[in-house]
């Protein structure tokens, strides 16, 4: 076996590790994690595979391929956690072997190799393939379409892999998944003049077919089975919130971090100096930028900030591809001015976008012990990166700072556990599951945790309880319902935080039943 081939194993084989690491530890993150699972379940037992529920009541959501192999996986690996990130984690996993493959088709297995590390340590890819979510496999969709039109330019057969990927992608994501691929080969094609390769793409007849099966199949479905969610899918948000944008924003800068630095001039420099003359060798290194960009300017109007999670692929691409010149050119003075820039990058999102997050996300003050170690571990990419350059010895740039990438993401997974300790709701939920009886009634007082229904399989009440975004409106109780239902209820369970004011208004006996860091559950019976 090659040394580079050798290398991948290794390296595929550390992903591997550090992705599924722990997915089961810890508990659900509400509100994202709790709906996407709370939906898969209800199908997975109530076998309602074409309206999305939350318990009773109806989730507008698009992604219905996601829900559908989330409840399979539910139903294959059983009812906890890792059966909802297993999907993530795998679809993480998928998404740099495809960078793997793109880059070895642009330069050569050892660049292929650095990428691979690029894309599992960037930040955002990270966390998406560690949540209950569609966007890990939304990227690897969409990425495998990016590969189809790349390999294609040599053999048409691999178009059929451009429409079977952005077709899948409509499935599983909505509209996004099929049109936002076409539109930046669209776009490509208007900057390079390389209509011929669109057009040799595009009308790929066993592509179109394929296309026509897998869309207009699903549409069929659709209209027969759920003609509401068919309505979802051509639903188009209004407007986006200012902090769902500055969000989305931060993401953007910042989702690539440590080496954000580094993308931003690859990026920078893979723009053609002469749009008129863009030679054969440049040609991807646009189509990349291309990419990155019409998925930025997506994921930054949706305000959905995980969508950014599609950008990172081809920037690993590109960021692989400037290293790897850097270093066979020997370009110190080039290999300085990247660093320059990963080092304002850097000191930037230490400085100034990591406190942001940590003060206006709450529980994110628990995880100080796993951040700091983060933080340091990058640092020290960082400064592998400097003493390559300033020791002149840039042929082992990679194999330093792709080591020190990795390591970061030791620390990062100590982040997921300790965010979950301060807001996961599974503690309290997994005794609720062994207490609630027929009849008995589950209240979450100033609270909606999504995640309940997950691990209870038991609707609850709401009282002075926030409403979700995209959760049918759910009735909160007033003052009397809630006293008319402690009291005539065989046992009412009332959930709440450690921060609410105990009700002095329920009348009768008040029992304390459970009590952990985070959470206290009253009952109207004693035990």
């Amino acid at each position: 076996m090659r040394p580079t081939r050798k290398a991948a194993l290794w390296v595929f084989a550390a992903l591997l590790f550090l992705f599924f690491r722990g997915i089961g530890d810890h508990g659900l993150l509400d509100p994202i994690e709790g709906l996407n699972a709370s939906v898969a379940l209800n199908m997975a037992t109530r076998h309602d595979w074409f309206i999305p529920r939350v318990g009773d009541f109806f989730y507008m959501g698009k992604s219905m391929g996601f829900w559908w192999l989330s409840a399979l996986s539910l139903k294959v690996l059983g009812w906890s956690e890792i059966a909802v990130r297993a999907l993530p984690a795998l679809g993480g996993l998928g998404m740099a072997l495809c960078v793997w493959f793109i880059t070895r088709k642009l330069t050569s297995e050892r660049v292929a190799n650095f990428a691979v590390i690029l894309t599992g340590s960037a930040l955002l890819s990270y966390a998406a393939s560690q949540i209950a979510s569609p966007y890990t496999l939304y990227s690897l969709l969409v990425t495998c379409a990016l590969a189809g039109f790349i390999y294609g330019s040599s053999d048409n057969r691999f178009f059929l892999l451009t429409h079977v990927a952005s077709g899948l992608g409509f499935i599983v994501c909505g509209p996004t998944g099929l049109l936002l691929p076409w539109l930046s080969f669209l776009v490509y094609a208007y900057a390079a003049g390389e209509w011929s390769r669109l057009a040799a793409a595009l009308f790929y007849w066993p592509g179109i077919l394929a296309t026509i099966l897998l869309a207009d199949g699903y549409l069929l479905l659709m209209y027969i089975s759920s003609p509401a969610q068919l309505e979802l899918i051509r639903y188009i948000p209004s407007g986006v919130a200012f902090n769902a944008f500055l969000d989305s924003l931060l993401f953007l800068a910042f989702g690539a971090f440590p080496w954000c630095g580094i993308a931003f001039y690859a990026a920078k420099n893979a723009l053609p100096v002469n749009w008129r003359d863009i030679q054969d060798g440049e040609s991807n290194g646009l189509l990349l930028v291309i990419w990155a960009a019409v998925f930025s300017f997506f994921g930054l109007f949706s305000g959905d900030a995980f969508l950014m999670t599609a950008v990172i692929p081809a920037l690993a691409v590109l960021s692989a591809l400037s290293i790897a010149k850097i270093i066979e050119e020997n370009d110190e003075r080039a290999a300085r001015r990247m660093m320059v820039w990963e080092c304002a990058f850097f000191a930037l999102f230490v400085i100034a976008v990591l406190p942001y997050f940590y003060f206006s996300v709450a529980p994110l003050r628990g995880t100080l012990l796993s951040l700091l170690p983060w933080v340091g571990v990058d640092c020290f990419f960082v400064a592998l990166g400097l003493r390559c350059v300033h020791k002149q010895v840039m042929r082992k740039m990679m194999l330093h700072i792709g080591v020190a990438a990795l390591t970061s993401l030791l620390p990062l997974a100590g982040v997921f556990d300790l965010f979950a300790e301060t807001s996961s709701i599974r503690p309290g939920a997994l005794w609720l599951k062994n207490e609630v009886k027929a009849g008995d009634k589950i209240i979450q007082y100033g609270i909606n945790r999504p995640s309940l229904y997950f691990y209870t399989a038991k609707e609850s009440l709401l009282f002075k309880a926030g409403s979700l975004n995209g959760v049918a409106k759910r009735k909160s109780l007033d003052e009397r319902a809630l006293s008319k239902t402690w009291g005539s209820a065989p046992r009412v369970f009332l959930i709440l935080t450690q921060e609410s004011e105990i009700l002095r208004s329920l009348g009768g006996g008040i029992s304390n039943v459970y009590d952990d860091a985070n959470y206290i559950i009253l009952s109207n019976k004693n035990h």
